[in-house]
């Protein structure tokens, strides 16, 4: 009996280790940009229908924004989506900048991720508006990514106070010598 015992256990263990779904990690990081995507351009379009279906729309849904001379932040889908219905009724128009998304980094875990990523915006006429560093973290719920936590950085102007030369700090006039002593 004991003969058949560990061989038993053996085809047990490697049965359920066979039967263990495993993460296509590169469909995933494709989804997740298909929402990030979706979130961007919808929000572009002013749609915020098809918005809505890119956020996990309970208490924890976070919203942190940095911009050149004020920040955002929100906590719960009942304060972000009405900040975005604001938005929609102050300035219906859709946007039509152009969005390049860039230099993704997305870490996908079995039920969440993260992803960082850069955003440059540009009018219609090519002229550089803004670039963005944005960071995202995702659950995967009922098999959908969904965001839980958005935020951007606008780089641009911090870029534009580092081209600007700096004030020289005083110099010394004279230099000092340490005499050695005996």
């Amino acid at each position: 009996m004991k003969k058949y015992l560990i061989p038993l256990i053996v085809l047990v263990v490697l049965a359920g280790i066979s039967c263990e779904e495993t993460i296509d990690i590169e469909k995933e990081k494709e989804a997740i940009k298909a929402v990030i995507e979706n979130e961007t351009n919808s929000f572009l379009a002013r749609d915020f229908e098809q918005q809505s279906k890119s956020f996990l729309q309970d208490e924890n849904l976070t919203g942190l924004v940095a911009g050149e001379d004020s920040y955002t932040y929100a906590v719960g889908w009942e304060d972000i989506s009405e900040a975005y219905k604001e938005i929609y009724e102050n300035n219906p128009d859709p946007i039509s900048n152009d969005y390049q998304f860039t230099n993704y980094k997305i870490k996908v875990y079995e039920e969440s991720a993260w992803a960082v990523y850069d955003e440059i915006v540009s009018n219609s006429e090519g002229e550089l508006i803004r670039k963005n560093i944005s960071v995202r973290f995702l659950e995967k719920v009922d098999g959908e990514w969904k965001i839980v936590y958005l935020s951007y950085v606008n780089t641009t102007s911090y870029e534009e106070e580092a081209e600007e030369p700096e004030e020289e700090a005083g110099e010394i006039e004279e230099e000092t010598e340490i005499e050695e002593t005996e």
